[in-house]
């Protein structure tokens, strides 16, 4: 397998096994986080992570984040931030002690909820990607 591969397969085990109460706990701070930053403010999963905390919950693994946040980008709720000269999404140290500043994506809220009914449109988002995933499986 390539690395990309084995990227995809350990993202798709951590969702897989996920709790439905630890996903949606995830796709609550995510939608946050969303209706939180305007499109010109860039912020990564360590926000995410800050909304889990103020909400009171602790995930099992933390590697659940990954695969909810490309739900997400998927879902059109957010974009990466890219490099304009290197055409690769930008990063920045993360701020929590047990990330030991290690590399986090930068992400960006979307246009697509603007100007509507943003307290419904990011559970539309992700029930369209929902209903994405389970046609791909013949669902």
């Amino acid at each position: 397998m390539t690395g990309q591969q084995e990227r995809d397969r350990g993202m798709a085990i951590a969702e897989t096994y996920a709790k439905p109460s630890q996903k949606l706990a995830v796709k609550q701070a995510i939608q946050r986080c969303y209706k939180k930053f305007n499109t010109y403010v860039e912020w990564t999963s360590d926000e995410v992570h800050e909304e889990l905390k103020a909400a009171g919950v602790t995930l099992e693994n933390g590697r659940l984040l990954g695969p909810m946040m490309k739900r997400a980008q998927k879902a059109g709720m957010i974009e990466p931030v890219v490099c304009l000269l290197c055409h690769t999404q930008e990063t920045r140290p993360s701020i929590r002690p047990e990330r030991h500043a290690g590399p986090q994506y930068m992400w960006r809220s979307t246009t697509k909820g603007y100007g509507k009914d943003v307290s419904q449109m990011p559970e539309l988002m992700w029930d369209e990607i929902d209903r994405q995933i389970k046609q791909s499986k013949g669902e």
